[in-house]
Order: structure tokens, then sequence, then C-alpha cells
């Protein structure tokens, strides 16, 4: 057995770590010796390369990280059953000046990737739309969103279980005995929309519990979470709910995105139910706008 199938992180350590599985009775050669294996050991796992009695010490990447509990025998698999953590006190003691130098990236200069460069200079590997309330009255028209778009711009996955639903319906209305493994819906089956906009990776609705009473520094705290949503390299742009009389406001929602990115410029729409006069046409004018 070569030392390929086995690691030691330090000189120091008592232990080995098995790159793969390895069985009972196995010979592992390492260090001009061999070991046999007293217990299977799975891959990742650890095994002692000497025998450690009670209260002894089990040394990985050359430290303290374990007292034994019970004797482990040469060979034998490290478990929480027969290891206890336990780690040397930590001092820390200046010894020289740190200097740090940047490694030498020349060679990737000219690399690049497919991903999104944004005008703030974050670059982005996905191109999401957010949809997200700024008040949880508003969750319920997310969720309206949410399957208007998702279903109609072809990000929603099969619906499998509805089509299941509508072929136990035709059965019912023509008198027949409903297929007990679900008909002609299969698992895995059911046609998916084509999606409309290629450039768009999916459309992601969020819902929180908070935005309507509270205080300042939690409406503060609410805007500047979904700023940060907003702000993410991959997130192109965002659609806002507003009730309008809640505490997290739109104007504290821009001023937090102006601490992440003073020129910030990604699309932001913005709807407010009380001014559109109507839940209705509030949706209608963001189904529309972001259409």
């Amino acid at each position: 057995m070569t030392a390929s199938r086995v690691l030691q992180l330090n000189s120091k350590d008592n232990v080995l770590v098995a790159l793969s599985d390895l069985r009972q009775g196995e010979q592992i050669e390492f260090g001009g010796r061999t070991i046999a294996l007293r217990t299977d050991v799975p891959a990742k796992h650890k095994f002692a390369t000497q025998e450690i009695a009670v209260g002894g010490a089990v040394t990985m990447y050359g430290v303290l990280i374990g007292k034994a509990v019970e004797t482990i025998g040469v060979g034998e698999k490290l478990s929480t059953r027969n290891v206890r953590h336990e780690a040397a006190a930590f001092h820390e003691k200046k010894t020289e000046e740190y200097r740090w130098e940047a490694p030498n990236v020349s060679r990737w200069r000219e690399k690049n990737f497919h991903g999104y460069v944004r005008s703030d200079g974050q670059v982005g590997t996905r191109n999401y739309w957010l949809v997200v309330p700024l008040v949880f009255c508003e969750n319920r028209n997310i969720l309206t969103m949410k399957q208007a778009f998702e279903e109609e711009l072809g990000f929603a996955p099969p619906q499998v279980y509805r089509e299941q639903v509508a072929e136990l319906v035709k059965s019912y209305q023509a008198g027949e005995a409903p297929e007990q493994d679900g008909g002609r819906v299969r698992e895995g089956n059911g046609p998916r929309r084509s999606k409309i906009f290629e450039n768009v990776d999916g459309i992601r609705f969020l819902l929180h519990e908070g935005g309507c009473g509270g205080t300042r520094e939690d409406a503060n705290n609410l805007c500047g979470l979904i700023a940060g949503y907003i702000h993410h390299p991959n997130v192109v742009g965002a659609t806002v709910l507003s009730l309008g009389c809640q505490n997290s406001q739109t104007a504290i929602l821009r001023e937090e995105l102006k601490k992440r990115d003073k020129n910030f410029s990604k699309p932001l729409f913005v709807f407010e139910q009380q001014q559109s006069g109507s839940e209705f046409r509030m949706l209608s004018e963001a189904i529309k706008k972001n259409v």
C-alpha cells in the first residue's frame, strides 16, 4: 500500500488522514514503516500512528487538537468516542515585523470569464432581478407577482403536481377510476416554458416580517439589509413594493444604497400602494414596468 492514500499534515503529528476509504486489516506503508489498520477508516477521517494512552495528546497540524479518553491503538480510527477536544493555550508573541508581498498575478491579467461588470466596478457571475417589499404588508403581493412572473416568463419549474391534479379531475369528470401511478404524468416530466429573457438568470422574490413599526434604527437596519441585497454584484436591478405608511420608507432605502455606492445606477422601480390608489393598480403598474 502506497502513501498516496494517506496524508500527514505535519511531521510532528501522531495521526494520518485517510484520502480514500481504508479497510480494517489493510497494511499502510508510510515513513519507512508499516501500519496495520485495526478499524475501517473512511475517507477524510484520521487514525493513530502510535499508541495513545488515556489522557495522551492527539497532535495534528503540529499542535494539540485533543486528548484520548480511552487507549487508542496504532492503526485505530479517531472518533468522538475515543477523543475529546483539547487545545493548547494561545499566546500571541510578535517575533518580527511582518510584511505582506502581493503575489505575481501577471499571467492572469489578460484572462477573463463570462461575468457582468457593474458600474461600481463589482463583477457578478449571475444576472438576477430582485422583487422585495419594504414592509411585511406587501408579502402577499410579492407572492402574487412571483407566481405571475415565474410561470409566464419561463423561470418556474415544471408544475408536475398541478398536472397530476388536472389528470385526476379529468378522470373524475369522465367517470373513470384514477390511475394509481399518476397516469400520464411521470416523475421529472412536464413541459417547461422557454425563458423569454435569456440574459436574466432568474427573478428572486424576498419576504420579511418587518418594516411597519419599531424604532428608526429598526427601519434603518431593514433598509440597509435590503440595500445590501440590491447592491450585490449578482443583482442587475430591483422592484420594491411599498405600502406608504410604514417606518421603512423609500428615502431610507435610497440613503442606504448611496452608502454602498454613491453613484448607484442600477434600475430601481418603487411602487407605493397608497399612491397607486389600489392594490390591483399598483401590481399592474409594477408588471408593466418590469416587462
